[in-house]
C-alpha cells in the first residue's frame, strides 16, 4: 500500500460508504458519486467480497522497500498459479458500479510480478464479463486489463472489450501497447485509461511511463460496449481457461470511474533503479556508413524479437550478411549455409535493408513500395512510406478468392496476392551529393515462411505515366 495519509483516509471512508450504500439499496447512486469502483490490496481485509477459485496462495510478500520506497515494509500480495486460479466479485445487478457504457471513463491498474507467460498468451488481470456463464452471452466483455506475452521474454499491456452495433451484432476491440517489460524483472505497475465511445482516448502506462499502442481485431470504435450483470474476475476469464489465466503475484488491483492523469499514475511508481521497460526505438533512418557508388547495398540481420513491430532500443540485430545488387528489387532470400558449408535455416524474423545513394531529380517525386510484410522507406532521413505487419493467419480453400489488384498506373504489372502497395512523396532540394535511400523490411516470423515475396521500390517518371 502507498504510504499516503490521504489515500488511507479515502480508502477507509470509501469502505464505510460502500457498506452503507449496499445496506440502503442505493447502488446506482453510489456508482455515480464515488470514482473508486473497487480496490483489492489482498491484505487481511477486503472492502468488497472476493470468492477464491483454484490454486491461490495468500500472504505473499508484495513490492516493498528498499526497492520500492513509497510502499509499506510489510506490504502483502497474492499468488495465482494459473489454470483458472482467480477471484470472483459478484455484480450487484443492473446499473451497478461495475457497469461502463459510452461516455463513462475507466482507469484500471495493478501491481504484477509475472512468473510465466508464453508469447501471444493473453493473461487477465481483471475484467468484467466473458466468464462463459450460461446466464449471459459469450460476447460480453464490458472491459478488461490484460498482459500479453511477446517475443524475447517480454509482456505488453492489452485492453479488450466487446461492442454492440445493433441487435445480435457484436465486435471485439483490442488495444496492445507499444512498450513492454521483461517478465524476469520483478514487480511492475501497469495501468490503462479509456473513455468509452472515444477510441482516441486510450492511454497505457508501464512503471508510470506512458505508452502508445495500436488497435486490432475489429479496430477502434465509438459503438457502446456490451453491458450486463456478469461478474468481475481477477486473474482469469472464459470459465477459467488456462490460456487466459495469470501466473504470478498480484497486488493493489483497482478500477476507477475516471481517467487518471500521467502525473497521478507516475506518482504510484517509485523504484530504486527507475522504470524497467522496453520502449520502442525512435524511428530513425539507419546509419549504414559509406555505400558503393552505383549499386544497392543489401544487409541482413537475424533473430528479431518480433515480426509485427520495429525493434526496440537495444534490440537491433547485428549484421549477418552484406552484398550488393543493381536495383531496389528483391524477389527472394539467398540460401543460408553454416560454417561447414551445409545448408541451414535463417533465424527469423529477419531485418532486411536495401540502401543506395541515388541522384534524384529536383522537386517532389512520388515513390512506390511493394512488400508482403512490415516495411518503411527513408529518403535523406525522412520517413516517406510505411506498410503494415504481415498477416500471420493461414489462408485455406474455404476463404473468399482474393480479387486481382488494380495496377498503380495503366499498363503496369499489379502487385502479387497478399502483398501491400503504398506510396509516398519525397521532395529533393538542389544538392551536390546524391540522396540516401533506405528500405527496411521485416521477413518471416511466427506462422510465416521466411520469404520476402516481392520487394520493390520505384520512382514515378517525370510525366507521371509510369514508375
Amino acid at each position: 500500500m502507498i504510504l499516503a495519509s490521504s489515500d488511507i483516509t479515502f480508502r477507509s471512508l470509501s469502505r464505510i460508504f460502500l457498506l452503507a450504500g449496499l445496506a440502503c439499496g442505493v447502488e446506482t447512486a453510489r456508482a455515480a458519486e464515488d470514482p473508486l469502483v473497487g480496490r483489492w490490496d489482498f491484505g487481511s481485509e477486503e472492502a468488497l467480497p472476493l470468492t477464491p477459485r483454484g490454486d491461490i496462495v495468500r500472504d505473499q510478500a508484495g513490492p516493498r522497500p528498499p526497492e520500492f520506497p513509497n510502499l509499506e515494509a510489510d506490504n502483502m500480495a497474492v499468488q495465482l498459479k494459473g489454470n483458472g486460479a482467480r477471484f470472483e466479485i459478484q455484480d450487484p445487478g443492473p446499473q451497478s458500479r461495475f457497469d461502463f457504457g459510452n461516455g463513462d471513463s475507466i482507469t484500471m491498474e495493478a501491481w504484477i510480478q509475472v512468473e510465466s507467460l508464453r508469447p501471444g498468451q493473453p493473461a487477465y488481470l481483471i475484467g468484467k464479463g466473458r466468464t462463459l456463464s450460461p446466464r449471459f452471452g459469450k460476447d460480453n466483455q464490458n472491459w478488461s486489463l490484460r498482459v500479453v506475452g511477446a517475443a524475447g521474454g517480454q509482456a505488453q499491456l492489452s485492453f479488450l472489450f466487446t461492442s454492440t452495433a445493433g441487435a445480435g451484432v457484436f465486435h471485439w476491440h483490442r488495444w496492445t501497447s507499444e512498450a513492454a517489460f521483461r517478465i524476469d524483472t520483478g514487480w511492475h505497475h501497469v495501468a490503462l485509461a479509456y473513455e468509452f465511445g472515444k477510441p482516441e482516448s486510450v492511454r497505457g502506462w508501464i512503471d508510470g511511463v506512458p505508452t502508445d499502442g495500436a488497435w486490432d481485431a475489429d479496430g477502434p470504435t465509438s459503438d457502446p460496449p456490451v453491458v450486463d450483470d456478469d461478474d468481475v474476475w481477477i486473474g482469469s476469464s472464459m470459465n477459467g481457461s488456462a490460456g487466459n489465466s495469470f501466473t504470478g503475484l498480484l497486488d493493489m488491483v483497482a478500477v476507477h470511474r475516471q481517467r487518471l492523469s500521467d502525473s497521478e499514475i507516475a506518482g504510484r511508481f517509485q523504484r530504486k533503479d527507475g522504470p524497467q521497460i522496453v520502449a520502442p526505438a525512435k524511428p530513425e533512418m539507419p546509419e549504414l556508413g559509406p555505400l558503393e557508388a552505383g549499386l544497392v547495398t543489401v544487409e541482413l540481420g537475424e533473430g528479431l524479437a518480433a515480426f509485427n513491430r520495429w525493434p526496440a532500443a537495444g534490440e537491433m540485430p547485428a549484421e549477418s550478411e552484406r552484398w550488393t545488387s543493381e536495383a531496389f528489387l528483391f524477389p527472394r532470400l539467398p540460401l543460408r549455409y553454416d560454417e561447414w558449408g551445409i545448408r541451414s535455416a535463417w533465424k527469423a524474423p529477419l531485418l532486411l535493408r536495401l540502401a543506395a545513394d541515388v541522384d534524384l531529380p529536383e522537386g517532389p517525386r512520388r515513390f512506390l513500395v511493394r512488400t508482403r510484410a512490415l516495411a518503411r522507406l527513408w529518403v535523406d532521413g525522412e520517413l516517406i512510406a510505411e506498410t503494415k505487419p504481415a498477416d500471420g493467419s493461414s489462408p485455406n480453400g474455404h476463404d473468399p478468392v482474393t480479387p486481382l489488384a488494380e495496377p498503380p498506373l495503366p499498363g503496369l504489372r499489379v502487385r502479387d496476392y497478399h502483398h501491400q502497395e503504398v506510396f509516398g512523396t519525397a521532395k529533393s532540394a538542389p544538392r551536390k551529393s546524391p540522396s540516401r535511400v533506405v528500405l527496411e523490411v521485416i521477413v518471416g516470423g511466427k506462422n510465416q515462411r521466411t520469404e520476402t515475396g516481392e520487394v520493390c521500390v520505384a520512382i514515378e517518371t517525370e510525366d507521371g505515366k509510369s514508375f
